[in-house]
């Protein structure tokens, strides 16, 4: 795995890391000398190898006897070390007990320069919890009010700073503090450790998506930032040490704020069926400050079926349908008479249920397969039990009916996605059962669920059925609304311990240091009720008004010209189609990527052609054709959303390329990345192969908005289809381009490429050599796509301007037959976004999700089909070698699907 292992998730829960010292470490127990980076942290310091093969080394400095220096070396001796990541697998911390000597050379720095820094927290460490805590905040302090915002980060010397202040940076488990400073055009984040990045750069009018106000330790006092797709920075969450300085940036940013819908708005759509159940309540926990970013309050979902052990789940009965009047808790009534019975001895201030619906603990109960990483954090390097993991829907619906001390409720995730949380596709080991020795591997399903998919479409059917949808605003009267708390939660069964609870306690308020890490530890582990919307009685759905999945059927043809011309357009249209294009309907719909599909390409396994998709989610994921079945959801490069992909010819491996400005060579049949490499200074934004007529090797085309296109030998290695690709000594040249590359596509015959901008220009270049042959009369927007003909005579072009383009190429110069434009298209103002050849005709994506099939004899469209939405259709190519011609789709709503023709009848 590339970059570097070490990560803010190895320290402990309140430590804070400060910087790294590039090192020699000499352990003299087995003599061994290894390069790599000493970290410093308030609690510990960390040794990472440079050879990920060898754990990283954690220290915490309430395990050292002693810290010193000899002659140029600094000594820690400790009575115990921990060894994380060895080999790169995520796996249950080890933990040494022994008397342990390590040695430390550096490279850059002195060794006195660290050991002082180190003694200094190695003495805190020694003190009695109240001083500890007191110096330790003294020394962060004194470190931080070091660092000031480096003005050489600022992209425009124009720019003038606006507002400036500490903050902490909230990531899942993680709060890493820093500095936010806006200027007239830009929000920057500087962490003062420089962890995972230098700064974070949100641009105001062209990044930045919204500005949502959230809470923070149940106090009013963070911003939460969501970029726009494009965006490296996905999202960006702020806490500050006052809520007057977090209300004067929002007050800064709220003109540049893209608002979100209001709540009686959104209330209003759910009664009348314009949003679905799902929505409506992702809408009412980012409106109660409920974020995915933040584990303490994430997303809260009901459990809305309670029969897990039938062989079918018939959605019209309302016996396996949970009581959404009562919160978990009260759903046993024998438990609940004990419960109260309790309440009633219990002093002031009472509380009915000592455990909450949703905690950071539940939230990675759920989630293990998903995120071990995260689990190692919080549980201090260990799995939990494996008795008391995930391991079955049906032992967890009966624990949290009758456990003593269960009342969690779900996560979105059962209602939302592949349900790839229930796989341990990572292949974990997690440990083995009591019970009867068996592994802890992917959650065992209901006997009604087929896959995960399955489950997960079953739990949505029943979360949008009528009988959910006539009950589900009693469900958030207990969560969201006026049962949430006070006389009311008592009367409604609803009352939790009072730490849950926004102004139970004012952390501003607290001096003593150790109570308030207390008050902290508990708000952050125990769960938090999510912020009252609702005083009064929510409403209730108005009958039948049950939201109907997006409509694939098609419109009707567009009608254009006299009847004469229509009939003989269609003449054509029949004539030249032998794939019968016109005849497509939708065969299989994968609900797919969580995010924009940005790639299709296809491949042979076995025989059968298969698909591929990648998207901004990170994932690839692949498609038999013929079965119509998904086969293959992997990651192949960790936190690089995709943005790209193609097949190399003849063989299983694939080219990817990432926002993160990589392009990786991965094998998919036995799903290995080869490599991961850094080939420009900003994303990638397409990707193209053509043949090396001199060398006999390939040539790969990566484009950037970097401005640029470099051409890359990808060389044969021990059969045809065994390839190696090793930038940057497989350069072959450099194409400078005077706007982002945004599309390009190579000649069949693999003697030209053609490119198009950001900006609107395209051009023919000479491959290999890279000269420039054609500038080509452009777009007044952005190219989106770029495509030769089949035959290599022909390249058409479409662009945000709603505009289409033939060229004839083989000829000399290029001349251009065809515009949209000119030749009146059905609607000019269409925003082309992707297009596929297929023999007289070409299919178009359009920025509203329709597909296009556009007749080229006539220049007119002869059909237009819903595909895809909300959102553009991204990606659109036709398989090679399948009997009957299936088209693949993808978009930004994250679907792909595949379309065939209609049977014929005779």
């Amino acid at each position: 795995m590339p970059g570097s292992r070490f990560s803010l998730l190895l320290l402990e829960p309140g430590e804070i890391y400060f910087e790294d010292f590039s090192v020699t470490c000499i352990q003299e127990s087995n003599n061994t000398y290894q390069r790599g980076r000493l970290r410093l942290c308030s609690k510990s310091i960390m040794f990472e190898p440079t050879d990920c093969k060898y754990p990283i080394i954690k220290v915490n400095l309430s395990y050292c006897s002693s810290i010193s220096e000899e002659e140029d070396f600094m000594v820690i001796n400790c009575t115990q070390i921990v060894e994380m990541l060895a080999n790169n697998v995520v796996a249950p911390y080890i933990f040494l007990k022994n008397s342990f000597t390590l040695k430390f050379t550096f490279h850059y720095a002195s060794s006195k320069e660290c050991l002082h820094r180190l003694s200094q927290l190695h003495r805190a460490s020694t003190l009695p919890p109240k001083d500890q805590q007191e110096m330790m905040e003294a020394i962060v302090h004194s470190r931080h009010s070091r660092v000031h915002f480096d003005p050489c980060w600022l992209e425009d010397l124009h720019e003038s700073i606006q507002f400036e202040a500490k903050v902490i940076q909230v990531s899942p488990l993680v709060s890493n503090p820093g500095r936010v400073v806006l200027t007239s055009s830009r929000l920057y984040y500087q962490p003062y450790n420089r962890e995972p990045v230098d700064v974070m750069k949100i641009r105001l009018a062209s990044d930045m998506e919204r500005v949502v106000r959230r809470r923070y330790l149940l106090q009013n006092s963070a911003l939460e930032i969501y970029c726009k797709e494009h965006c490296t920075t996905k999202y960006l969450f702020l806490a500050f040490d006052k809520t007057a300085l977090c209300d004067e940036l929002f007050k800064k940013l709220e003109p540049k704020n893209k608002p979100n819908t209001g709540l009686d708005v959104a209330t209003l759509q759910w009664q009348h069926g314009i949003l679905s159940n799902y929505d409506y309540l992702l809408f009412l926990n980012s409106a109660a400050d409920r974020s995915f970013n933040d584990l303490t309050q994430y997303p809260v979902f009901p459990w809305v079926v309670k029969d897990f052990t039938s062989a079918t789940l018939d959605l019209e009965d309302p016996s396996i349908y949970r009581d959404l009047s009562l919160p978990v808790g009260a759903l046993n009534p024998n438990r609940l008479k004990q419960l109260l019975e309790r309440f009633a001895d219990m002093p002031e201030p009472k509380f009915l249920y000592g455990s909450h619906y949703m905690a950071p603990g539940f939230v990675l109960f759920y989630l293990a397969r998903k995120f071990p990483q995260l689990v190692l954090c919080l549980h201090g390097g260990r799995f939990d039990h494996p008795d008391r993991m995930f391991n079955s829907l049906q032992q967890t619906w009966q624990n949290v009916l009758n456990g003593a001390a269960d009342y969690k409720e779900l996560v979105p995730e059962f209602y939302g996605g592949e349900g790839d949380f229930l796989v341990n596709y990572l292949g974990i080991n997690f440990g083995n059962r009591s019970s009867d020795g068996r592994p802890v591997h992917d959650v065992e399903l209901p006997p009604w669920a087929k896959t995960p998919q399955d489950l997960i479409a079953k739990l949505r059917q029943a979360l949008e059925s009528e009988h959910v949808s006539r009950k589900l605003h009693l469900w958030i009267d207990l969560i969201f609304g006026h049962l949430q708390r006070g006389p009311k939660a008592i009367e409604a069964r609803n009352l939790f311990h009072p730490l849950c609870y926004e102004g139970s306690v004012d952390l501003c308020a607290v001096i003593d240091p150790v109570t308030r890490l207390m008050y902290e530890i508990q708000i952050l582990e125990f769960g938090q009720i999510p912020r009252q919307l609702f005083t009064k009685p929510h409403p209730a759905r108005y009958a039948g008004l049950i939201p109907t999945p997006l409509s694939l059927k098609t419109s009707s043809d567009v009608q254009t010209g006299s009847q004469e011309e229509e009939d003989g357009a269609e003449s054509r249209t029949r004539s030249w189609s032998q794939s019968r294009l016109c005849d497509l309907q939708i065969h299989t719909v994968f609900q797919g990527h969580k995010k924009s599909v940005t790639g299709l390409a296809f491949y042979s396994q076995s025989g059968d052609v298969q698909a591929v998709s990648v998207s901004l989610d990170g994932f690839l994921k692949a498609y038999k054709l013929r079965e119509g079945k998904q086969v293959l959801s992997v990651c192949p490069i960790e936190s690089s959303p995709l943005t790209a992909c193609l097949n190399l010819p003849g063989s299983n491996a694939f080219v990817l390329g990432t926002l993160q400005n990589e392009v990786a060579l991965y094998q998919i049949d036995c799903c290995r990345l080869d490599n991961v490499t850094h080939v420009h200074d900003d994303n990638i934004t397409a990707l193209g192969i053509g043949n090396d007529e001199n060398e006999g090797d390939l040539v790969l085309a990566s484009a950037s908005s970097d401005c640029s296109v470099k051409l890359w030998r990808v060389r044969r290695a021990n059969s045809a289809s065994h390839f190696r690709f090793r930038p940057p000594t497989d350069l072959i040249v450099e194409l400078e381009h005077d706007s982002s590359v945004t599309s390009l596509d190579f000649h069949p015959a693999g003697l030209k490429l053609a490119t198009g901008a950001k900006e609107g220009q395209l051009y023919l270049w000479e491959v290999p050599s890279g000269l420039q042959l054609d500038t080509l009369s452009g777009h007044t927007d952005e190219v989106s796509a770029i495509k030769f003909s089949p035959d290599g005579s022909k390249l058409v072009s479409v662009g945000h301007d709603g505009i289409l383009q033939v060229f004839q190429v083989d000829i000399d110069p290029p001349q251009m037959v065809a515009r949209s434009e000119e030749m009146v298209a059905p609607d000019k103002n269409e925003d082309f976004r992707c297009l596929a050849w297929d023999g007289l005709s070409i299919l178009l994506g359009t920025a509203l999700g329709d597909m296009l099939i556009f007749d080229l004899v006539t220049f007119k469209v002869v059909r237009r089909v819903q595909a895809h939405g909300p959102g553009a259709l991204t990606c659109i190519a036709v398989a090679p070698s399948v009997d009957d011609l299936v088209v693949v789709t993808a978009g930004q709503d994250g679907r792909v699907c595949l379309w065939r023709p209609r049977p014929i009848v005779a």
